[in-house]
């Protein structure tokens, strides 16, 4: 064998060996490659699976109410999906997180075409100023809640909200309490309530507080019927200008005798005048009882009363003192009376007006006081001059 052959050989072998090398480790190569990417897609499988069970934890977590984490879901979702975004803060809003209010503002006029959007931020600012501590806007804000205004209607809690509200000192919320309390929509009305929330909101001087009191007393709303008292808040409501009062009262006196057309006529010519459209039959009619001399002689006691009212320059109680002493009438000052009451700890009787005519003009307890007991010192801001009227 020459040297040659076995050069050629060798060489040959050399190559084969070479080729077999690098195809092995080719292999090897790719399977280690493959190996890898099989441990990268496993990875990012487990990572996966990490990620959507770490979501559902949080979810879980904001569905029962972890405000922090719903919080971080709605800001993750506003970058993909701001209809989730507004559940999720909506979510932390009804769990009066203030955050999540002006996320909720802030995203509602993003879309500003959108009606449903745009009232539920009117809502949720009305809640944000509500709890930054305006009662007027939490007043509101609970309105809406009641009535389903840019939120999900929610009667026990918006009423809850308004009671709140009302302990706190708000009239409009006391009136409303009082209203609700009667209402036929509560579910568990107390007309003894409405009484009471009225009488809270008449010790703040609310002018419709008094009306509603006075009108619940005449009708034994919640409380024994006592005419009396009844007329007392309306005429109370009526010196602080109030026309519906005016009218009521008007109303309540026409019946009542001797000199309860009389009277009447006075609330309802100033009610009239005053643009209140109801009082002006009423007047009418009342006056069609009296005669032409009589009414002519009543307009001009109450036009210089009409201009005190107008003015706003009333001192309290001296249109119901005038009256008292004018008429020889004898309806007690009950605010006056329920205040030292209520000093004195001490209880007092009440009576009340009888609708029959002979015996409506007179007092039924010895506790109410005489016309004569009456100081003459603010007689005279009703500006009526009793010897001129009866020459009239």
């Amino acid at each position: 064998m020459s040297t040659l052959s076995i050069a050629i050989g060798a060489t040959s072998l050399s190559l084969i060996l070479a080729f077999v090398w690098m195809y092995s480790l080719s292999l090897r190569t790719k399977r280690k490659e493959q190996e890898r990417l099989q441990r990268e897609a496993a990875y990012r499988r487990a990572m996966e699976k990490a990620r959507q069970q770490e979501r559902q934890e949080r979810v879980f977590k904001a569905e029962t109410g972890h405000v922090p984490t719903i919080l971080f879901l709605a800001k993750e979702a506003e970058r993909k999906n701001v209809q989730e975004a507004l559940y999720w803060y909506q979510k932390a809003a009804q769990l009066d997180n203030i955050t999540a209010m002006y996320g909720m503002v802030r995203l509602s006029e993003s879309k500003r075409e959108d009606l449903v959007l745009r009232e539920q931020a009117n809502y949720w600012r009305l809640c944000i100023a509500g709890a930054e501590g305006d009662l007027h806007a939490k007043f509101e804000a609970a309105k809406a809640l009641i009535y389903g205004r840019g939120v999900e209607c929610n009667i026990p809690r918006g009423i809850a909200v308004i009671e709140e509200v009302a302990e706190e000192g708000n009239i409009d919320a006391m009136l409303f309490m009082g209203d609700w309390s009667v209402s036929p929509d509560n579910p568990a009305p107390s007309p003894k309530q409405s009484t009471q929330w009225f009488e809270r909101g008449a010790e703040k001087q609310s002018t419709e507080a008094m009306t509603k009191l006075g009108l619940n007393y005449l009708k034994g709303v919640g409380i024994e019927q006592n005419i009396q008292r009844g007329c007392y808040w309306l005429e109370r409501a009526s010196e602080k200008g109030s026309v519906e009062a005016m009218f009521y009262a008007g109303e309540a006196w026409r019946d009542i005798a001797p000199n309860g057309a009389a009277i009447a006529y006075i609330w309802l010519f100033m009610s009239a005048h005053l643009g209140y459209e109801p009082a002006k039959l009423l007047r009418d009619s009342v006056g069609s009882t009296l005669g032409v001399d009589s009414v002519v002689g009543l307009q001009s006691l109450a036009k210089p009363v009409l201009k005190k009212l107008q003015l706003g320059s009333m001192v309290k109680h001296s249109l119901i003192k005038a009256l008292n002493k004018l008429y020889k009438r004898q309806l007690p000052l009950f605010e006056l009376e329920d205040k030292a009451q209520s000093d004195n700890q001490e209880p007092t009787a009440d009576s009340s007006l009888n609708n029959d005519p002979s015996n409506s003009a007179q007092s039924e307890a010895p506790t109410f006081r005489t016309s004569e007991q009456y100081s003459t010192e603010s007689d005279t801001a009703f500006s009526m001059d009793y010897s001129n009227y009866q020459q009239s």
